[in-house]
Protein backbone atom coordinates (compact mmCIF):
# COMPACT_ATOMS: atom_id res chain seq x y z
CA UNK A 1 0.00 0.00 0.00
CA UNK A 2 1.25 3.52 -1.09
CA UNK A 3 1.81 5.94 1.72
CA UNK A 4 -0.10 8.97 1.22
CA UNK A 5 1.00 12.48 1.31
CA UNK A 6 -0.82 13.65 4.23
CA UNK A 7 -2.64 12.35 7.09
CA UNK A 8 -4.90 14.48 8.90
CA UNK A 9 -5.47 13.50 12.52
CA UNK A 10 -8.69 13.95 14.59
CA UNK A 11 -8.40 13.16 18.19
CA UNK A 12 -11.93 13.07 19.62
CA UNK A 13 -13.81 12.78 22.88
CA UNK A 14 -17.21 12.86 23.44
CA UNK A 15 -18.35 14.65 19.63
CA UNK A 16 -20.91 12.74 18.08
CA UNK A 17 -23.24 15.71 17.55
CA UNK A 18 -20.88 17.79 16.02
CA UNK A 19 -17.96 15.65 14.26
CA UNK A 20 -20.14 15.22 11.53
CA UNK A 21 -19.47 18.98 10.22
CA UNK A 22 -15.80 18.07 10.98
CA UNK A 23 -15.98 15.10 8.74
CA UNK A 24 -18.06 16.70 5.88
CA UNK A 25 -15.05 19.77 6.03
CA UNK A 26 -12.22 16.84 5.42
CA UNK A 27 -15.05 15.31 2.33
CA UNK A 28 -15.04 19.15 0.60
CA UNK A 29 -11.23 19.26 0.81
CA UNK A 30 -9.83 19.86 -2.58
CA UNK A 31 -6.75 17.94 -2.25
CA UNK A 32 -7.68 13.67 -2.16
CA UNK A 33 -4.10 12.20 -1.58
CA UNK A 34 -4.70 11.79 2.26
CA UNK A 35 -5.72 8.99 5.22
CA UNK A 36 -7.89 9.93 7.84
CA UNK A 37 -6.74 8.94 11.46
CA UNK A 38 -9.19 9.28 14.49
CA UNK A 39 -8.30 8.85 17.68
CA UNK A 40 -11.70 8.28 20.30
CA UNK A 41 -10.13 9.05 23.86
CA UNK A 42 -12.62 6.98 25.71
CA UNK A 43 -16.38 8.76 24.43
CA UNK A 44 -19.22 7.49 26.38
CA UNK A 45 -21.17 8.89 23.50
CA UNK A 46 -22.10 7.48 20.10
CA UNK A 47 -19.05 8.63 18.46
CA UNK A 48 -17.95 5.71 17.18
CA UNK A 49 -21.62 5.18 15.18
CA UNK A 50 -21.39 8.63 13.93
CA UNK A 51 -17.54 8.27 12.67
CA UNK A 52 -17.98 4.69 11.31
CA UNK A 53 -20.97 5.58 9.11
CA UNK A 54 -19.76 9.42 8.09
CA UNK A 55 -15.86 8.24 7.35
CA UNK A 56 -15.99 4.66 6.73
CA UNK A 57 -12.48 4.78 5.24
CA UNK A 58 -11.63 6.75 8.27
CA UNK A 59 -8.91 4.36 10.67
CA UNK A 60 -10.58 4.72 13.98
CA UNK A 61 -9.12 3.51 17.03
CA UNK A 62 -10.54 3.91 20.12
CA UNK A 63 -8.78 3.72 23.77
CA UNK A 64 -9.25 4.43 27.22
CA UNK A 65 -9.25 8.07 28.23
CA UNK A 66 -5.87 9.26 28.50
CA UNK A 67 -6.13 13.29 28.08
CA UNK A 68 -4.72 15.28 25.28
CA UNK A 69 -1.06 14.78 25.19
CA UNK A 70 -1.27 11.08 24.89
CA UNK A 71 -4.29 10.76 22.14
CA UNK A 72 -2.30 13.32 20.31
CA UNK A 73 0.98 11.23 20.72
CA UNK A 74 -1.76 8.27 19.31
CA UNK A 75 -2.78 10.04 16.42
CA UNK A 76 0.76 10.60 15.43
CA UNK A 77 2.46 7.36 15.77
CA UNK A 78 -0.60 6.22 13.76
CA UNK A 79 -0.27 8.26 10.64
CA UNK A 80 1.75 6.99 7.56
CA UNK A 81 1.84 10.27 5.78
CA UNK A 82 4.63 12.77 4.48
CA UNK A 83 2.55 16.02 6.67
CA UNK A 84 0.31 15.77 9.28
CA UNK A 85 -2.43 17.94 9.15
CA UNK A 86 -4.21 18.95 12.76
CA UNK A 87 -8.09 19.14 13.09
CA UNK A 88 -10.51 19.05 16.38
CA UNK A 89 -13.06 17.08 15.79
CA UNK A 90 -15.68 20.06 16.80
CA UNK A 91 -13.82 22.25 14.19
CA UNK A 92 -13.86 22.23 10.45
CA UNK A 93 -11.34 22.83 7.60
CA UNK A 94 -11.89 25.49 4.84
CA UNK A 95 -12.07 24.08 1.61
CA UNK A 96 -8.97 24.28 0.12
CA UNK A 97 -6.62 23.90 3.46
CA UNK A 98 -4.65 21.12 2.61
CA UNK A 99 -4.20 21.14 -0.88
CA UNK A 100 -2.70 25.01 0.02
CA UNK A 101 -0.64 24.23 2.93
CA UNK A 102 0.92 20.63 1.97
CA UNK A 103 1.71 22.89 -1.48
CA UNK A 104 3.82 25.50 0.72
CA UNK A 105 5.81 22.32 2.17
CA UNK A 106 6.21 21.01 -1.27
CA UNK A 107 7.81 24.22 -2.53
CA UNK A 108 9.69 24.86 1.12
CA UNK A 109 11.26 22.02 1.88
CA UNK A 110 12.92 23.77 5.76
CA UNK A 111 9.59 24.53 6.30
CA UNK A 112 8.50 22.31 9.14
CA UNK A 113 5.17 24.01 10.18
CA UNK A 114 2.29 25.44 7.86
CA UNK A 115 -0.58 26.94 9.51
CA UNK A 116 -2.93 30.57 8.93
CA UNK A 117 -5.97 32.44 10.90
CA UNK A 118 -8.61 30.46 11.73
CA UNK A 119 -12.47 32.23 12.04
CA UNK A 120 -13.71 31.19 15.47
CA UNK A 121 -17.59 30.38 15.57
CA UNK A 122 -19.80 29.76 18.27
CA UNK A 123 -21.57 26.48 19.55
CA UNK A 124 -23.76 26.94 16.55
CA UNK A 125 -21.28 27.55 14.19
CA UNK A 126 -22.01 31.18 13.65
CA UNK A 127 -18.85 32.83 12.88
CA UNK A 128 -17.77 35.28 15.22
CA UNK A 129 -14.59 37.21 14.04
CA UNK A 130 -10.89 36.26 12.71
CA UNK A 131 -8.46 35.02 14.65
CA UNK A 132 -4.44 36.07 13.04
CA UNK A 133 -1.14 36.41 14.84
CA UNK A 134 -1.14 40.45 15.26
CA UNK A 135 2.08 41.07 13.79
CA UNK A 136 1.05 39.91 10.89
CA UNK A 137 0.44 42.06 7.59
CA UNK A 138 0.42 39.14 5.22
CA UNK A 139 1.60 35.50 4.38
CA UNK A 140 4.78 34.73 4.85
CA UNK A 141 7.80 32.37 5.17
CA UNK A 142 10.16 33.11 8.05
CA UNK A 143 12.93 31.73 9.80
CA UNK A 144 12.31 29.28 12.95
CA UNK A 145 13.52 30.71 15.73
CA UNK A 146 12.26 34.14 14.78
CA UNK A 147 9.06 33.24 15.02
CA UNK A 148 9.86 32.17 18.41
CA UNK A 149 10.32 35.86 19.34
CA UNK A 150 6.24 36.20 18.84
CA UNK A 151 5.25 32.81 20.25
CA UNK A 152 7.12 33.99 23.59
CA UNK A 153 4.46 36.42 24.19
CA UNK A 154 1.50 34.20 23.60
CA UNK A 155 0.73 31.14 21.40
CA UNK A 156 -1.08 32.55 17.99
CA UNK A 157 -0.78 29.44 16.22
CA UNK A 158 -3.88 27.90 16.07
CA UNK A 159 -3.57 24.10 16.16
CA UNK A 160 -6.69 23.56 14.11
CA UNK A 161 -5.16 25.15 11.05
CA UNK A 162 -2.00 23.50 11.60
CA UNK A 163 -0.04 20.79 9.10
CA UNK A 164 3.58 19.51 10.73
CA UNK A 165 6.07 17.82 8.18
CA UNK A 166 6.25 14.29 9.81
CA UNK A 167 10.23 14.52 9.88
CA UNK A 168 9.51 17.07 12.71
CA UNK A 169 8.32 15.05 15.34
CA UNK A 170 11.20 12.32 14.54
CA UNK A 171 13.76 14.94 15.89
CA UNK A 172 11.81 17.16 18.50
CA UNK A 173 9.51 14.04 19.69
CA UNK A 174 6.26 13.88 20.43
CA UNK A 175 4.15 16.04 23.02
CA UNK A 176 5.50 16.05 26.09
CA UNK A 177 2.84 14.59 28.51
CA UNK A 178 3.76 16.98 31.37
CA UNK A 179 1.96 19.73 30.51
CA UNK A 180 -1.94 19.38 30.78
CA UNK A 181 -2.27 22.96 29.08
CA UNK A 182 -0.29 24.28 26.21
CA UNK A 183 0.85 20.90 25.06
CA UNK A 184 1.21 22.70 21.08
CA UNK A 185 2.39 25.99 22.53
CA UNK A 186 5.64 23.84 23.72
CA UNK A 187 6.25 21.69 20.31
CA UNK A 188 5.49 24.25 17.78
CA UNK A 189 8.26 26.00 19.90
CA UNK A 190 10.65 22.69 20.00
CA UNK A 191 9.88 22.12 15.91
CA UNK A 192 10.79 25.93 15.27
CA UNK A 193 14.41 25.47 16.89
CA UNK A 194 15.03 23.42 13.76
CA UNK A 195 12.82 24.78 11.01
CA UNK A 196 11.10 26.99 9.44
CA UNK A 197 7.69 28.22 9.40
CA UNK A 198 4.98 29.22 6.77
CA UNK A 199 1.83 31.16 7.31
CA UNK A 200 -1.02 31.26 4.43
CA UNK A 201 -2.75 34.69 5.14
CA UNK A 202 -5.93 33.38 4.47
CA UNK A 203 -8.61 31.30 7.25
CA UNK A 204 -7.74 27.76 6.85
CA UNK A 205 -9.99 26.42 9.44
CA UNK A 206 -13.55 27.64 11.98
CA UNK A 207 -12.69 27.01 15.70
CA UNK A 208 -15.34 26.48 17.80
CA UNK A 209 -15.41 28.10 21.58
CA UNK A 210 -17.98 26.53 23.71
CA UNK A 211 -19.64 28.18 26.85
CA UNK A 212 -20.40 26.50 30.12
CA UNK A 213 -19.76 23.12 31.01
CA UNK A 214 -18.26 22.48 27.80
CA UNK A 215 -16.53 25.52 27.05
CA UNK A 216 -12.91 25.77 26.58
CA UNK A 217 -10.31 23.78 29.09
CA UNK A 218 -8.77 27.54 29.49
CA UNK A 219 -11.67 29.36 30.36
CA UNK A 220 -12.00 26.43 33.05
CA UNK A 221 -8.64 25.85 34.07
CA UNK A 222 -7.51 27.05 37.49
CA UNK A 223 -5.90 29.60 37.23
CA UNK A 224 -3.12 28.17 39.56
CA UNK A 225 -2.73 25.68 36.83
CA UNK A 226 -2.74 28.12 33.89
CA UNK A 227 0.09 30.00 35.69
CA UNK A 228 2.10 26.32 35.97
CA UNK A 229 2.22 25.41 32.21
CA UNK A 230 2.32 29.27 31.09
CA UNK A 231 5.85 29.42 33.40
CA UNK A 232 6.81 26.01 32.08
CA UNK A 233 6.89 27.02 28.91
CA UNK A 234 8.34 30.14 28.90
CA UNK A 235 10.95 28.95 31.47
CA UNK A 236 11.83 26.36 29.04
CA UNK A 237 12.76 28.61 26.11
CA UNK A 238 14.57 31.18 28.25
CA UNK A 239 16.32 28.38 29.69
CA UNK A 240 17.85 26.47 26.74
CA UNK A 241 21.19 27.27 26.23
CA UNK A 242 20.86 27.10 22.02
CA UNK A 243 18.55 29.99 21.49
CA UNK A 244 18.11 31.89 25.29
CA UNK A 245 20.39 34.14 24.15
CA UNK A 246 18.27 34.92 21.21
CA UNK A 247 15.29 36.34 23.38
CA UNK A 248 17.31 37.97 26.52
CA UNK A 249 15.88 41.29 25.56
CA UNK A 250 12.58 40.01 25.63
CA UNK A 251 12.47 38.58 28.79
CA UNK A 252 10.66 41.13 31.23
CA UNK A 253 8.16 41.49 28.16
CA UNK A 254 7.66 37.62 28.25
CA UNK A 255 7.28 37.51 32.39
CA UNK A 256 5.29 40.41 32.28
CA UNK A 257 2.19 39.16 29.57
CA UNK A 258 2.42 35.68 31.77
CA UNK A 259 1.51 37.95 34.60
CA UNK A 260 -0.99 39.74 33.13
CA UNK A 261 -2.86 36.51 31.25
CA UNK A 262 -3.13 35.04 34.87
CA UNK A 263 -4.28 37.68 36.23
CA UNK A 264 -7.46 37.90 34.00
CA UNK A 265 -8.24 34.17 34.21
CA UNK A 266 -8.06 34.43 37.91
CA UNK A 267 -10.49 37.69 37.68
CA UNK A 268 -12.84 35.47 35.61
CA UNK A 269 -12.75 32.66 38.20
CA UNK A 270 -13.39 35.06 40.68
CA UNK A 271 -10.47 34.19 42.54
CA UNK A 272 -9.91 38.17 42.77
CA UNK A 273 -6.59 38.27 45.43
CA UNK A 274 -4.77 35.96 43.28
CA UNK A 275 -5.77 38.01 39.93
CA UNK A 276 -4.69 41.66 42.01
CA UNK A 277 -1.24 39.44 42.82
CA UNK A 278 -0.43 38.44 39.28
CA UNK A 279 -1.43 42.16 38.01
CA UNK A 280 1.02 43.36 40.08
CA UNK A 281 3.64 40.87 39.62
CA UNK A 282 2.93 42.02 35.41
CA UNK A 283 3.61 45.93 36.06
CA UNK A 284 6.99 44.96 38.55
CA UNK A 285 8.40 42.44 36.00
CA UNK A 286 8.82 45.29 32.97
CA UNK A 287 8.30 48.73 34.54
CA UNK A 288 9.32 50.18 31.55
CA UNK A 289 6.56 48.26 29.66
CA UNK A 290 3.95 50.41 31.94
CA UNK A 291 2.64 52.73 28.91
CA UNK A 292 2.39 49.59 26.35
CA UNK A 293 -0.43 47.56 25.78
CA UNK A 294 0.01 44.96 28.44
CA UNK A 295 1.00 47.77 30.82
CA UNK A 296 -2.05 49.31 29.96
CA UNK A 297 -4.13 46.22 30.45
CA UNK A 298 -2.24 45.28 33.79
CA UNK A 299 -2.88 48.54 35.83
CA UNK A 300 -6.79 48.01 34.75
CA UNK A 301 -7.32 45.06 36.16
CA UNK A 302 -5.53 46.23 38.77
CA UNK A 303 -7.29 49.29 39.42
CA UNK A 304 -10.74 47.23 38.17
CA UNK A 305 -10.57 45.22 41.43
CA UNK A 306 -9.54 47.62 44.20
CA UNK A 307 -11.73 50.40 43.16
CA UNK A 308 -14.17 48.95 40.49
CA UNK A 309 -16.45 52.01 40.15
CA UNK A 310 -13.96 54.45 39.92
CA UNK A 311 -11.86 52.93 37.41
CA UNK A 312 -14.23 51.17 34.83
CA UNK A 313 -14.43 54.18 32.91
CA UNK A 314 -11.04 54.99 32.87
CA UNK A 315 -9.73 51.28 32.75
CA UNK A 316 -11.97 50.65 29.15
CA UNK A 317 -9.64 53.55 27.95
CA UNK A 318 -6.07 52.27 29.10
CA UNK A 319 -7.08 48.48 28.19
CA UNK A 320 -7.16 49.05 24.46
CA UNK A 321 -4.92 47.18 22.31
CA UNK A 322 -4.74 43.85 23.97
CA UNK A 323 -6.09 41.13 22.08
CA UNK A 324 -4.87 37.93 21.65
CA UNK A 325 -5.36 38.21 17.86
CA UNK A 326 -6.62 40.68 15.64
CA UNK A 327 -10.44 40.40 14.95
CA UNK A 328 -11.79 41.02 11.20
CA UNK A 329 -14.59 42.30 9.32
CA UNK A 330 -17.99 42.77 10.76
CA UNK A 331 -21.69 42.64 9.42
CA UNK A 332 -23.26 39.68 8.15
CA UNK A 333 -21.24 36.58 7.74
CA UNK A 334 -22.35 33.31 6.54
CA UNK A 335 -22.49 30.03 9.05
CA UNK A 336 -20.21 26.85 9.04
CA UNK A 337 -23.19 24.80 7.51
CA UNK A 338 -23.74 27.31 4.76
CA UNK A 339 -19.94 27.18 3.95
CA UNK A 340 -19.79 23.18 4.52
CA UNK A 341 -22.81 23.41 1.62
CA UNK A 342 -21.00 25.54 -1.05
CA UNK A 343 -21.06 29.05 0.83
CA UNK A 344 -17.86 31.42 0.40
CA UNK A 345 -15.56 31.29 3.17
CA UNK A 346 -15.11 35.43 4.53
CA UNK A 347 -11.56 36.82 4.18
CA UNK A 348 -12.70 39.09 7.16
Amino acid sequence: MSRPQVSIIIPTYNRAHLIGQTLESVRRQTFSDYELVIVDDGSTDNTSGVVRELAPEARYIGQENEGIPRVLNRCILETRGEYVSFLGSDDALAPRTVEKEAALLDANPGVGIAFGPAWLMDEDGRLTHLLKPPFAAGSYVRNGREEIADLLMSNHIVATTVMVRRRCFEEAGLFDLRFGLYEDWNMWTRILKRWDIGYIDEPMAFYRVHQGEAGSIFRKADPRELARFRRMQIDEVLGDPEIAPLYRRLRRRAYARQHRVVAQQAFDRGAGWYGRWNALQSLLANPAGALGANGRAAAWLLAKSLAPGFALAAGRRLKGGTSEGTRGGRGLRPSLEAILHGAAVPEA
